[in-house]
C-alpha cells in the first residue's frame, strides 16, 4: 500500500508538471454560458468576462462528461479528482453533500446563487441538470457573499440552446439502479429556445433495502427579444424518497481485533420501516443579462425555492448492554422540516479606459433571505440491538417535542475594480458590506454585519507564465443555535495565496498554488452528538495544490492533481489546541488518463480510468486514525452514429472505506462514517 501511495503521488506530480490542456478537455462546454472554457476564459474569480491567465485565483471546472465518466452519483462526488477538496467527508450520508475545500466546510451554489443558506436536509442537486460544475478556492465574500474561508462550488444549470439537440438514457446498475434521463433542447420561435430535462430512477442506497428513488422535471426557457437582452426562466421540481444510511462501530468494524468480531459493512443498525429521508424541492430561477452599448452590461440572478422534508433515523449509539458487546444501544430521531428562501444577485459591469489601463467595474447588490420551520424529537433508550443477529420491527413511539422556526436574512453590496495594465499587468481590488439578522422563535438574535476585502496581482512574465499573489476574506453568518441552546457567530478568514499558471500553448494550463487561511468560529460535526454541530475557536490552514491535464497525441487526455494539507486547531476551548483538524488527510492525490480511437469506420470508442488516493484522517482528539485508502475507477464506452453504450465503474475492486471515525475514550468505542462502495453503471444513450 505504501508503494502504491507512492506511485500514485508520484505520477500525479509528475504528470502537473507537463504542459496541460485543462481548457482543451472542457471544449466540449456550451460556449454561451458563464464560463467560456473553449478560450480558456471565466466569470468565476471575478463575475467578468476574463482570461483564467489574468485570475489572480485557483478556479478550476469540471465538465458533465467528466463527472459522468467517473461514475458520479451526488454532487459531492463530481469533485473527487480536484485539487484541495475533500469529498464525502460524513460518508454516503443521505442528509446531503458534504465536502470541505482547503481544510474547510464549503457553500454550494447554484448559477451563482446560494443554493442552500443554511443547513437543510435532502433536497440534494441532481447532476443530470447540471452543464458543469466549478471550485473556486479561497474565501470569496467580497463577490459572493455567504462563503467560507476555504471556497466554494458551484454547479451551472443546462440552459435552453438556439440549436436541437439532446440524449435520452436508459441506465442500470449496482444497488439495484433503473433510471431513465431525459435532456431535450431547441428553438421554439424566433428569439424563444426551450429545454426539459428530466430525471426518474428507481434504486437503492448501500445498505440493501433502504431506498433511492427520484423523480425530477426542470424545464427552462430563453427570450431574446432584441440582441442586447435576454432572459432565462428555469423550473424545478424534485421528489425524493430515501431511506438513511447508518454509521457502524469502530470496534466492528476497522478497530476489530480478529476477523470474528468484524461485522459487514451492510450491517443496518437502523429500521427498515422507520428510517427514511422523504423531500419535496421546487425551485423557480430567473437569468437576466442586459447590455446598455459594448461598455455596460447589467446582470440579474434570482431564485426562490421551497422544499419539504420529512426525516427519520434509527443509528447506533457508542455503548453496549453487555460486556462482551454485542448488544448495542440505539437511539432514534424525527424531524419534519419546511424551508423556504430567495436569494438575488444584481450587478452593473462598466468598462472604461485610464490612459494605459483598462478598467472593468463591477458594483453589485445581493440579498438572501430563508425561513425554516422545524419539529424535531429523539430518545436514547431503544431496547438492545444484537448487532451480530439484527432483529428488526422495533415499534417507535416517534413523539415531536422541539420546535424551532427560523428567519435568516442577508444584505450585501460590493464592489471590484479589475484593471489591466499594459496587457501584461492585473490588478483586482475589491470590497464589500454585509449585514446579516436571524430570528429565532421570534427572539430577534445579534444583528451581524462585516467589511470584507481582497486584492490580487497577476503578471505576464513571459507569453506562457504568470505568477500571481492575492490577499481575501472571508463572512460567512452561522444562523441559529446548537442543541444547548448557544447562538452561533459568523465564520471569518483570511487568506494568502500565491501562485503560477503555465500555459505554453493555446488550451494548456497548469495551476501550482501555496495558501496560508485562518479562519475563526468554523462549524464542525460534534463527535459526541451526531445530531449536534460545534464552533471551534480558530483554525490554520496551510498547503500546496498542483492540478493540471495534458492532451497528448493520439487523442489521449491524462489529468492529475495532487494536495498537501496541514489544518491545524490554533485555539479551542476545549483543549484540542495544535492538533490536525479532523476528517482531512494530509496527502491526496488522483490521476485520470482517457483516450479516444475507432474501432471501424462507423463505430468510435473511448476508455479511461483513474486512480484516487486519501491519506489518513485524525478524529476531533486525536484518539483515533482512520486509514488512508486507494480506490479505483474506470470507463468504457462504444459509440455508433448518434446511439452509444457505455460502462462506468467508481471503487471497481470495491474497498471498503471509512471516510470518518470518531473516537470517545469515555466509551472506548466510537463510529465510522461509511464510504461509497462499488458502483457500476451501464447507459445505453441515444443522442438528438
Amino acid at each position: 500500500m505504501a508503494r502504491l501511495r507512492l506511485t500514485v503521488m508520484s505520477a500525479c506530480c509528475g504528470v502537473a508538471l507537463l504542459p496541460s490542456a485543462v481548457m482543451a478537455q472542457q471544449a466540449e462546454a456550451d460556449p454561451k454560458s458563464d464560463i467560456i472554457v473553449t478560450t480558456g476564459r471565466s466569470n468565476t474569480g471575478t463575475k467578468t468576462d476574463t482570461d483564467i491567465m489574468q485570475l489572480p485565483q485557483s478556479v478550476s471546472v469540471i465538465t458533465t462528461e467528466e463527472f459522468t465518466d467517473r461514475a458520479s452519483v451526488n454532487f459531492q462526488d463530481v469533485f473527487r479528482y480536484s485539487a484541495g477538496v475533500s469529498t464525502e467527508t460524513q460518508g454516503v450520508d443521505t442528509r446531503g453533500d458534504f465536502f470541505a475545500a482547503r481544510g474547510f466546510a464549503t457553500v454550494q451554489y447554484l448559477d451563482g446563487v446560494n443554493r442552500m443558506p443554511s443547513f437543510v436536509y435532502g433536497g440534494r442537486l441532481d447532476i443530470f441538470t447540471l452543464e458543469r460544475a466549478e471550485v473556486l478556492r479561497g474565501p470569496s465574500s467580497v463577490l459572493y457573499g455567504a462563503g467560507g474561508a476555504g471556497g466554494l462550488f458551484n454547479g451551472v444549470s443546462k440552459r435552453p440552446q438556439e440549436t436541437f439537440g439532446g440524449e435520452a438514457d436508459v441506465i442500470v446498475g449496482t444497488d439495484s439502479m433503473k433510471q431513465f434521463n431525459l435532456d431535450v433542447t431547441g428553438p421554439i420561435t424566433d428569439g424563444i429556445s426551450a429545454r426539459f430535462v428530466g430525471v426518474a430512477r428507481d434504486a437503492e442506497l448501500q445498505q440493501p433495502g433502504q431506498r433511492n428513488d427520484r423523480l425530477l422535471a426542470m424545464p427552462a426557457v430563453t427570450f431574446k427579444p432584441g440582441p442586447d437582452t435576454e432572459i432565462t426562466l428555469i423550473g424545478l421540481y424534485q421528489k425524493d424518497r430515501l431511506g438513511s444510511q447508518t454509521y457502524l462501530p469502530i470496534s466492528k468494524t476497522i478497530g476489530a481485533d480478529n476477523d470474528s468480531e468484524k461485522i459487514s459493512s451492510d450491517t443496518f443498525l437502523g429500521e427498515p420501516g422507520f428510517n427514511h429521508t422523504d423531500t419535496d424541492y421546487k425551485a423557480g430561477t430567473v437569468l437576466l443579462t442586459q447590455r446598455f452599448g459594448p461598455n455596460v452590461t447589467f446582470s440579474s440572478s434570482t431564485r426562490y425555492f421551497d422544499t419539504d422534508v420529512d426525516y427519520a433515523e434509527v443509528y447506533g449509539l457508542a455503548s453496549y448492554y453487555d460486556a462482551e458487546r454485542t448488544q448495542v444501544a440505539r437511539a432514534w430521531y424525527k424531524r419534519l422540516e419546511h424551508d423556504k428562501g430567495i436569494g438575488t444577485d444584481n450587478r452593473l459591469l462598466v468598462k472604461v479606459n485610464t490612459g494605459p489601463i483598462e478598467h472593468q467595474l463591477l458594483v453589485g447588490i445581493d440579498y438572501t433571505r430563508f425561513k425554516q420551520s422545524s419539529d424535531e424529537g429523539w430518545a436514547y433508550d431503544l431496547p438492545p440491538f444484537d448487532i451480530y443477529d439484527p432483529v428488526y420491527g422495533q415499534e417507535i413511539d416517534a413523539s415531536l417535542f422541539y420546535f424551532t422556526r427560523t428567519t435568516n436574512t442577508q444584505l450585501g453590496v460590493y464592489f471590484q475594480d479589475q484593471m489591466r495594465a499594459w496587457d501584461r499587468v492585473s490588478l483586482v481590488l475589491g470590497g464589500r458590506h454585509d449585514r446579516a439578522t436571524s430570528k429565532l422563535n421570534g427572539e430577534k438574535l445579534p444583528t451581524n454585519s462585516a467589511w470584507t476585502f481582497r486584492a490580487g496581482l497577476v503578471a505576464d512574465l513571459t507569453d506562457t507564465i504568470s505568477p500571481y499573489v492575492s490577499y481575501s476574506e472571508s463572512f460567512l453568518p452561522v444562523f441559529g443555535r446548537n442543541v444547548e441552546g448557544v447562538n452561533f457567530v459568523p465564520r471569518t478568514g483570511r487568506q494568502y495565496e500565491a501562485g503560477v499558471k503555465w500555459q505554453p500553448f493555446r488550451g494548456a494550463l497548469l495551476t501550482a498554488s501555496v495558501f496560508d487561511i485562518t479562519e475563526k468560529n468554523g462549524v464542525t460535526s460534534d463527535p459526541d452528538n451526531i445530531q449536534n454541530q460545534i464552533q471551534t475557536g480558530k483554525v490554520g490552514s496551510k498547503g500546496i495544490e498542483l492540478e493540471g491535464t495534458l492532451r497528448m497525441p493520439g487523442d489521449v487526455q491524462v489529468s492529475a492533481a495532487y494536495t498537501y494539507l496541514d489544518a491545524k486547531v490554533l485555539e479551542d476551548t476545549t483543549g484540542r489546541e495544535g492538533f490536525q483538524v479532523a476528517n482531512l488527510p494530509k496527502h491526496a492525490a488522483s490521476i485520470w488518463a482517457s483516450k479516444n480511437f475507432a474501432l471501424t469506420q462507423d463505430i468510435g470508442a473511448r476508455i479511461g480510468g483513474g486512480v484516487r488516493y486519501t491519506g489518513e484522517k485524525v478524529d476531533s482528539f486525536e484518539n483515533f486514525t482512520t486509514p488512508s485508502y486507494t480506490l479505483v475507477d474506470a470507463m468504457f464506452e462504444v459509440t455508433y452514429g448518434k446511439w452509444s453504450l457505455g460502462l462506468n465503474a467508481s471503487n471497481i475492486f470495491d474497498v471498503q472505506t471509512y471516510t470518518l471515525c470518531n473516537y470517545d475514550p469515555s466509551a472506548t468505542e466510537g463510529y465510522c462514517y461509511l464510504g461509497k462502495d462499488r458502483t457500476v453503471m451501464a447507459t445505453l444513450r441515444r443522442s438528438f
